[in-house]
């Protein structure tokens, strides 16, 4: 699906639908901001609002702020304006495979981007009763995140499985990852599923490895959190991109961490991620991954500083005892 622009207010003047109670009981903290920001960007005689510039407004990523607009398109509250809705239907019959054409753009699983089709509930069922899909997958769902799902939640499980080409053992792995983290919810599963495709990790095998790391990488975060004294708020966008990219793609400790965020302090006098960015930036590509690597690069640093500030001072002696000799030359 293309990515859309602009958004329109179903309900209004006092409407409201019907179990909304339990729409936002499944919506999360992201999702009630970017409702918000959207009513109040919606203008007053159509009800249209412009949603480009909604990830700079809120500090989110673009992928967050696609996914839970679908989220409210999906639950009526939200519409695709006009001016979108030609676009969209030609990108998603370019989108849709067809029987000649589904084969797929990696390890056989159909490329696809920003969010996950719908299904009706007749294509639930018939999925499922073409296994597809288990019975006993989805109960198992249920029952880590602890509620009983919707058409809507259902259908987004079903298509990590049938549309990203997850095994059920690695999408219930991401569903327990996210129920450990306090996001029991079937769209933050989605993000993380979409996160993992887009990585091309798919096998049952590597999404519980890259789980593993994350799960670390969760644990490293906390203390880094508190290290750069952002504990008690939330991370800004710039802030998760770079604690992420320092604990899942140069995979470091805080023993690490810690070393390259000392160094900035004693450099500039402040905690700064980005400094502390540049300096483990710079380790990782000297292939240093462990703080033992650090410190013994760090003593080589300091012992070739010395060296060089050694052979400086004695050509300086040197250049005294020429010039001397040189006098002593010139006065006989």
């Amino acid at each position: 699906m293309g990515k859309v622009t602009k958004v329109t207010i179903k309900y209004k003047d006092g409407n409201l639908p019907a179990g909304l109670s339990d729409l936002f009981d499944n919506a999360d903290k992201t999702d009630l901001r970017i409702l918000a920001a959207v009513l109040m960007l919606a203008g007053a005689e159509n009800s249209v609002a412009s949603v480009t510039e909604l990830p700079a407004l809120l500090g989110l990523e673009q992928s967050e702020v696609d996914a839970s607009l679908k989220f409210w398109r999906g639950a009526g509250l939200l519409g695709t304006a006009k001016s979108d809705t030609a676009k969209q239907t030609k990108l998603k019959k370019e989108c849709t495979p067809t029987a000649a054409s589904s084969t797929a753009h990696r390890n056989g699983v159909l490329e696809r981007s920003g969010t996950l089709e719908n299904y009706s509930s007749a294509e639930l069922a018939e999925l499922m009763e073409k296994r597809r899909v288990s019975a006993q997958f989805i109960d198992e769902a249920q029952r880590i995140l602890g509620k009983v799902f919707r058409t809507y939640d259902t259908g987004i499980l079903v298509g990590i499985v049938d549309q990203l080409g997850f095994e059920e053992e690695a999408v219930l792995a991401i569903l327990s990852y996210i129920a450990g983290r306090g996001k029991k919810t079937l769209r933050y599963a989605e993000q993380v599923a979409m996160g993992l495709h887009d990585a091309g990790i798919t096998e049952t095998t590597a999404v519980l490895e890259r789980i593993n790391r994350m799960e670390r990488s969760g644990e490293v975060i906390a203390k880094i959190r508190v290290l750069f004294g952002a504990s008690g708020r939330e991370l800004t966008a710039t802030e998760k991109r770079l604690f992420t990219t320092w604990t899942e793609t140069y995979a470091y400790d805080t023993d690490v961490i810690r070393l390259a965020y000392d160094i900035t302090v004693d450099t500039i006098q402040k905690p700064a991620p980005k400094y502390t960015n540049s300096i483990l930036e710079k380790w990782y590509a000297e292939g240093l991954r462990t703080a033992d690597d650090v410190g013994r690069y760090l003593q080589e640093q300091q012992e070739m500083k010395q060296g060089a500030q050694t052979a400086a001072k004695s050509y300086d002696i040197d250049d005294f005892f020429e010039a001397a000799l040189q006098r002593s030359f010139d006065e006989t």
